[in-house]
């Protein structure tokens, strides 16, 4: 996750907002929330890591981004998977 990969740096989320040009507010929002491609990476350039390592250690095998109507939605488990799918049939 962002959050344990910001702390594993020894970093803040406002000195990573401040790498990024914005508000730690802002960028907690944006963790918090539903990140887009574009603000990923922004983070993993701010923390000097690949995209990929924002996503690492899930542990159960299944992650990854799909964009669907202009939204990013971040799939990290079977549950998360099953919720997108419904969320998009019931579009």
């Amino acid at each position: 996750s962002i959050k344990k990969l910001i702390k594993a740096k020894g970093l803040t989320i406002e000195e990573v907002a401040t790498r990024m040009g914005i508000t730690g507010p802002a960028l907690s929002q944006t963790i918090n929330g539903n990140p887009t491609i574009d603000m990923l990476e922004r983070i993993s350039i701010a923390l000097e890591v690949d995209i990929r390592s924002l996503f690492e250690g899930t542990g159960n095998g299944l992650y990854g981004l799909v964009q669907y109507k202009g939204s990013t939605y971040k799939v990290d488990s079977q549950e998360s998977l099953k919720r997108l799918i419904a969320l998009i049939e019931a579009k």
